[in-house]
């Protein structure tokens, strides 16, 4: 299919673009959501329903997606490609009959942007915890990640986890928004944040940053060639499983979502999907394994229970 796109960066995200930006409902995009994301203003509130579900008039659906290999970004041709674009574009437009659109932000813009009602789902690995459980809602788990470090090839300072970083003496870089920023905080690593993950690619390489931590998959597709650069091995801080997010009002479209996923869990398709893009059996969760329990329990409980943790 082809998507219509709409590619947004850092500087150009204000609250004057946010106004502007493709709303839920609307075929045209010239018209901004109202304050709960349905289009209410232009008529087609009792087309949505009363709870604000994301099909729409038109039955397009707005997917934001972050810019990050290999689960959501543009290609050199500005067209949204990467896993979790795959997975989307299955379901919602293969299976279940919507015309997406695509919209690029950075990460922390994601949920804001998702509950302001400018997009749709948010289709970016997002992990699930607590924190954001609280924000938004997610569809059932899709992938395990890990993490691993961007430094000096060769690994001079020998750091290999979070915990390895407290008396290393570098300097530290993590996304706005990640959950390694979090992560690293609570073991007490002084760091700074970053945006988008080209730009802690880009610190490292430029010698203004000696670390950068990321999810493992994302740092060997994007920086794993880097001269004088390497990628450490993948390690678990906490478990961790991504999937898509939604807002906590579009519940009808979430079970029309998981219920294709269940299937294409079930046949093996979607791991014939995320295969194209470097995943795994092994990261992808059992089938069994829900959203709610990331959300309400402590992930490496979760992760014990399911015999994940070894």
């Amino acid at each position: 299919m082809s998507f219509k796109t709409h590619a947004l960066r850092a500087g150009a995200f204000s609250a004057a673009t946010l106004l502007v930006l493709t709303a839920c409902g609307d075929d045209n995009g010239d018209e901004p959501d109202g304050d709960n994301g349905a289009a209410e203003e232009n008529g087609a509130a009792e087309e949505n329903g009363d709870n604000g579900e994301a099909a729409a008039e038109g039955d397009t659906l707005t997917l934001a997606l972050f810019g990050e290999e290999p689960y959501s970004w543009l290609d050199e041709n500005g067209e949204p490609t990467g896993a979790t674009i795959a997975v989307a574009e299955e379901i919602f437009n293969n299976r279940l009959g919507y015309d997406l659109e695509v919209e690029q932000t950075d990460w922390g813009n994601l949920i804001t942007g998702l509950n302001a009602g400018h997009w749709d789902v948010v289709s970016a690995g997002m992990s699930i915890n607590a924190e954001r459980c609280a924000e938004a809602a997610f569809g059932e788990p899709e992938l395990i990640y890990q993490t691993a470090f961007l430094l000096e090839e060769g690994n001079p300072a020998d750091v290999h986890t979070f915990e390895d970083l407290l008396d290393a003496d570098l300097d530290v870089v993590a996304l706005s928004g990640g959950v390694e920023s979090p992560w690293l905080e609570e073991v007490g690593v002084d760091h700074d944040t970053v945006d988008n993950a080209q730009d802690g690619i880009d610190f490292v390489e430029g010698g203004r940053a000696d670390v950068f931590a990321l999810t493992a998959a994302s740092l060997e597709a994007m920086a794993g060639d880097s001269p004088g650069l390497e990628v450490t091995d993948p390690f678990t801080h906490e478990f961790s499983v991504g999937a898509h997010t939604f807002r906590t009002e579009d519940q009808d479209l979430i079970d029309e979502f998981n219920e294709e996923l269940a299937d294409l869990m079930e046949s093996g398709e979607y791991l014939d999907i995320v295969g194209e893009f470097g995943f795994t059996e092994d990261q992808i969760p059992p089938i069994e394994l829900t959203a709610q329990e990331l959300c309400e329990q402590d992930a490496d409980e979760v992760a014990a229970e399911y015999g994940l943790d070894d």
